[in-house]
């Protein structure tokens, strides 16, 4: 091989890799919560009434696992990510947050979380509307926390690994937003 081709494989093996591509948004491989390193579980595309994208997601986890329960009850920093593929208003999105946890959490579980959800709920009404494109975290920290990040700014965190359970439930509980959409995040 010639000395051109060696620095040119060097170069492509020195650029970050790109793990996922869903519905023409890219995911990173890696992402950092906490100061931990966590890597690309699956990823997988939201739609509403198998007609409208609402967005993209992917799951980030410390090493991969395909069992909902263990990465609903770990410990360990976790982040949900959602690229947006429309418009959404703060009510519809609160709802459907709501909604997921409704189907997910029992009513005594529910009713204990009001306090946390109400937190929750201040951040989503701080984040406001958001538009396609933009990119909603929700990071599930070591210590329990939940925080919100929109578009790079990070929101106060809610603490309670209760509500981080509760809030990861929504997509891997058992009673999922969308059923392909848990398949995908769990694909490891």
């Amino acid at each position: 091989m010639n000395a051109r081709w060696i620095a040119a494989l060097l170069a492509a093996a020195s650029l970050p890799a790109l793990a996922a591509q869903v519905a023409g948004v890219t995911l990173q491989d890696t992402a950092s919560v906490g100061g931990q390193q966590l890597v690309l579980n699956g990823a997988g595309l939201r739609t509403k009434f198998g007609l409208a994208d609402v967005y993209v997601l992917g799951l980030y986890l410390p090493a991969k696992s395909s069992d909902a329960n263990a990465i609903i009850n770990d410990k360990a920093p976790r982040r949900v990510a959602l690229v947006m593929k429309r418009d959404l208003d703060a009510d519809t999105l609160q709802n459907a947050f709501h909604e997921g946890l409704e189907a997910n959490v029992s009513k005594a579980e529910l009713q204990q979380l009001q306090p946390k959800i109400r937190q929750l709920d201040a951040r989503f009404k701080e984040v406001g509307a958001v538009k396609k494109g933009d990119v909603l975290n929700l990071d599930f920290g070591a210590d329990g926390s939940t925080r919100i990040t929109y578009n790079g700014q990070q929101k106060e965190a809610v603490a309670g690994a209760d509500l981080s359970s509760a809030l990861l439930k929504i997509w891997l509980g058992s009673h999922p937003v969308q059923d392909s959409l848990k398949k995908d995040m769990l694909k490891s």
